[in-house]
């Protein structure tokens, strides 16, 4: 398993800290670890550092954050391998893309846990079970929405989620629906839809959630709020500027169809 950390967080390598290694240096050799382990045959399983739990870690563990024990206790815990990101081959741009958007995702699955965690305390494991049911009743209606739509010409949606609880992120999650050969949502991008999603119920969030089919750059928006997914035209305007290309056309934004509802 790889630890890659971001820009932000590179005080925390033992190696490049004091040396004054730039990161990219830093990347291109995490890059090179990779390529070097794909070669040998090895599978490469990259797991990013998220800088509040690796702190709370090192300190639980009575553990400086920035020394090489504190490092090294982090690269050594066991890991769900569906959890951790597979190398296979991609550039080192690529790859750091990819490390950011994990790192973004495991920073959202620690927030998520924690609201389950508070509600588990106060309601029982019927609030989690409730909202995760919810969760998973949506995207299975996002998925027929994608695998019955007739007037696209690519086989794949992308469903977004962007939440916000007391202003601040709860979960920014984005997933690919195949509707080709491989039909269906990955294992991990499924639980961690439902975990967003679900927290976000029980958090009673606000947000939006939004469909893209194909490349029509037609965008299906629903609104998030008081714990309903509700059809909206105005929902795009809770989400985060996502760097469309001035040159190419601007997504049309339209209330999408019912979906199912907390019961």
């Amino acid at each position: 398993m790889l630890v890659a950390v971001d820009e932000r967080d590179l005080a925390f390598v033992p190696e490049a800290r004091g040396s004054g290694q730039s990161f990219s240096l830093y990347w291109h050799s995490v890059h090179a670890r990779a390529e070097e382990a794909l070669t040998g045959g090895e599978q490469p399983l990259l797991a990013p550092l998220v800088d509040f739990a690796y702190i709370r870690a090192c300190n639980d563990a009575g553990l400086d954050p920035r020394s090489k024990s504190g490092f090294d206790a982090y690269a050594g815990r066991l890991h769900p391998v569906d959890e951790l990101w597979p190398f296979a081959g991609e550039s080192p741009e690529a790859m750091l893309r990819e490390m950011r958007r994990e790192q973004s995702a495991w920073a959202m699955m620690i927030r998520c846990q924690k609201v389950f965690g508070a509600a588990h305390s106060r309601f029982g494991p019927q609030a989690e079970a409730w909202a995760r049911d919810c969760s998973t009743r949506v995207l299975h209606a996002l998925i027929d929405e994608v695998h019955g739509d007739a007037s696209s010409t690519a086989a794949y949606g992308l469903v977004t989620l962007v939440a916000k609880a007391a202003g601040l992120e709860l979960g920014a999650y984005s997933l690919a629906v195949e509707a080709g050969p491989k039909q269906g949502v990955q294992d991990r991008d499924r639980e961690r839809f439902a975990a967003a999603l679900g927290a976000s119920l029980i958090a009673g969030a606000k947000g939006v959630l939004t469909l893209e089919i194909g490349d029509a750059r037609r965008v299906q928006v629903w609104k998030l709020a008081d714990q309903r997914l509700t059809p909206s035209e105005h929902g795009q305007l809770l989400l985060e500027p996502d760097g469309h290309d001035a040159l190419q056309p601007q997504p049309v934004y339209v209330p999408g169809p019912s979906l199912p509802q907390p019961i």
